[in-house]
């Protein structure tokens, strides 16, 4: 297994995604406040940009291609 250049970083990543997973939800459970933090720091962390309307970050535009 290749060594980690920056552990503490992918530590920082792995729980921007966690906290960003647990807090999806529908509509009446998501906790929304926490969903946006969450995007934000990890648009933040992978260098995701933002619409250009500001409604929120770009993430769709890394999505895998089917």
């Amino acid at each position: 297994m290749k060594k980690l250049k920056n552990p503490r970083r992918i530590c920082q990543v792995r729980q921007a995604f966690a906290d960003y997973v647990n807090s999806e939800g529908c509509s009446c459970c998501r906790d929304d406040e926490a969903h946006r933090a969450a995007a934000e720091r990890l648009a933040g962390f992978l260098r995701v940009p933002k619409f250009k309307d500001g409604s929120g970050y770009d993430f769709g535009r890394y999505k895998s291609k089917v």
